[in-house]
């Protein structure tokens, strides 16, 4: 073998081996590479593992442009897993979690009563995408919601206040004597459930409850009352003379028998009066809309029914609920023209659209009829002189007592009445 052979094989070898090194420094580089990217993508995972802090920074950011103004904020601090269903009062299964997410519950008009505009908010755990569903009640779960500001954390104590006034266990009350009588007042508050029974309702039946029987002489049979489940913690005393004024539970049927009793047993030149307060809803359709019993509601078509065999001399209807000017034209559509038997006078807090409002700075009752009580009563709760009287003839019309409550009603509503005939709220309690 000559020196030019061997030369050349050594070169081939060389050139073998320089091919083969440089084959695996590609494949590592590649390998690396891989590593690299596989780390990058771990660490973007990571990043994008949505903690309920950052959730609620992206719901104020995006979805209130940094600004979550009066507004109550609400959060799970456990977060729902794809296919979960979230309910509200009203709807069942209102919301289906698409991905893994944290849920918030926004109240958009916190100090309203119910039903009212309000936000349910998902944010995707991993992508943190926000999606925001309308709604009008509160999810069946606010108790385990955690407030997230103060105005949450203040509704927050009320709602677990409100468990605390009701028994568990539903009376069976039916122990209303009817006979016939001049004049009948019916007194109403459903709540819906015990967690929104709030307070200020039994304070307004106190209230009216304590105007009827001292100023305008009404007699313990002559009052109904339908509240809530049939019961009230500490006890059922509206005037605080010792004796338990609730009659019934604030049921359809309850009322409907009520209703029913009345007809039967008011004097055919007698008075009647209607009161009611609590939660009211917005149904399809224009000047549609409910008034809110304990665990169901009655629709204005319905209620309207039961007035309209309702015959007697007078009769008087004030509804303090949200959208209750959408039960004015059913009510008054439902009597027999021309509407001298009874003439019907219909007030209420709100128009067939907007909601109603709690007391802003007058305590613990709803604003409009607040105002309203003050007026036909002659002084608030605490005592302090009120002169609605604006023709000085000695007594408060239902216009007078209306006209009054309007003019000092400061909440964002714009309060109603109406009458079947001339002259009809020109009458007295």
């Amino acid at each position: 073998m000559n020196i030019k052979s061997i030369f050349k094989k050594k070169h081939v070898y060389l050139v073998g081996t320089l091919i083969v090194l440089m084959s695996l420094l590609v494949l590592f580089s590649d390998v690396t590479a891989q590593v690299k990217r596989l780390n990058v993508q771990e660490r973007r995972a990571i990043k994008l593992n949505i903690t309920l802090e950052k959730a609620q920074e992206l719901i104020i950011k995006t979805v209130y442009n940094n600004q979550l103004g009066e507004r109550g904020l609400y959060a799970n601090p456990m977060f729902k897993r794809a296919g979960v269903n979230i309910s509200s009062w009203r709807v069942k299964n209102l919301v289906k979690v698409k991905n893994d997410s944290w849920f918030f519950f926004v109240d958009e008009q916190p100090g309203a009563n119910w039903e009212h505009k309000a936000s349910y908010v998902m944010v995707d755990k991993s992508s943190g995408a926000v999606e925001r569903i309308e709604a009008m009640s509160p999810p069946e779960e606010v108790l385990d919601m955690k407030p997230m500001n103060a105005l949450a954390e203040n509704e927050h104590n009320l709602l677990k206040l409100n468990i605390k006034s009701i028994a568990v266990k539903q009376l069976l009350i039916d122990k209303f004597v009817f006979l016939k009588r001049a004049r009948y007042a019916v007194l109403l508050s459903g709540g819906m459930n015990n967690t929104y029974n709030y307070g200020r309702y039994w304070n307004d039946l106190s209230f009216i409850y304590k105007a009827l029987k001292q100023k305008y002489g009404y007699a313990d049979n002559e009052i109904i009352v339908l509240f809530a489940n049939g019961t009230h913690s500490p006890n059922g005393d509206l005037d605080g003379d010792g004796v338990n004024d609730i009659d019934y539970a604030a049921t359809k049927a309850n009322l409907t028998t009520v209703m029913t009793k009345v007809k039967n047993f008011i004097a055919g030149n007698g008075k009647f009066f209607f009161y009611a307060t609590n939660h009211g809803g917005d149904d399809a359709g224009a000047y549609n809309s409910n008034l809110v019993l304990w665990g169901e509601s009655i629709k204005d078509s319905d209620f309207a029914a039961l007035t309209k065999d309702i015959k007697c001399g007078q009769a008087v209807y004030v509804m303090e609920q949200c959208f209750s000017g959408g039960m004015m034209d059913n009510i008054l559509k439902a009597q027999t023209y021309p509407c001298s038997q009874p003439k019907v006078c219909v007030m209420t807090a709100a128009r067939e659209d907007e909601v109603s409002w709690g007391c802003d700075t007058e305590g613990s009752y709803d604003e409009y009829i607040y105002h309203w009580t003050s007026a036909v009563f002659g002084k608030t709760p605490t005592g302090a002189a009120v002169n609605a009287d604006s023709n000085g003839d000695g007594s408060v019309s239902m216009k007078e007592a209306h006209n009054y409550a309007v003019a000092h009603d400061s909440r964002a509503e714009h309060p109603q009445s109406g009458s079947c005939i001339n002259n009809a709220c020109d009458v007295v309690l």
